[in-house]
């Protein structure tokens, strides 16, 4: 009777492992809740892009949406921001239970193709926090208006 209360527990443990890291597997197109802000329960975030890169593994880029910011220089609230670059352990730890799906990536190319080229030349680089700590360091940030 023992070896078979160990033999269930230890099939318990082992399903419950693979079901958890089998729901946070990253699938460009998914809507996934997050650890977010105070006040913006709810704030999602989009994978819009997965790649691989030697040096910095997996790298996730992603859309949020729902939260609340204002322009500092403008003073406009804007509740979006239509690209994030991240290394997947990090939006791992950030996500909470996916939402759902979507097969119509929103546009990213413009902020993808501004990051691509200063990655490229090593001005650019990847977030390696939290998403709510992203967007809390955002806040704090050096803003400039541009053309």
């Amino acid at each position: 009777m023992k070896i078979v209360l160990k033999a269930m527990l230890l099939c318990s443990a082992l399903w419950s492992v693979t079901a958890l890291s089998a729901s946070k597997e990253l699938q460009v197109g998914d809507i996934w809740a997050y650890k977010n802000r105070p006040g913006e329960d709810g704030s999602t975030l989009t994978i819009l892009k997965i790649e691989n890169y030697p040096k910095l593994g997996k790298v996730v880029h992603i859309r949020v949406d729902g939260f609340r910011m204002i322009n500092p220089v403008t003073g406009t609230e804007f509740n979006d921001m239509p690209h994030l670059p991240f290394q997947a352990k990090a939006i791992e730890r950030s996500i909470t239970h996916r939402i759902g799906e979507t097969a119509e990536i929103p546009d990213f190319d413009q902020g993808y193709t501004a990051w691509r080229a200063a990655f490229d030349e090593r001005k650019a680089g990847v977030f390696k926090i939290s998403v709510s700590k992203t967007l809390n360091g955002m806040i704090k940030g050096n803003w400039e208006e541009s053309d």
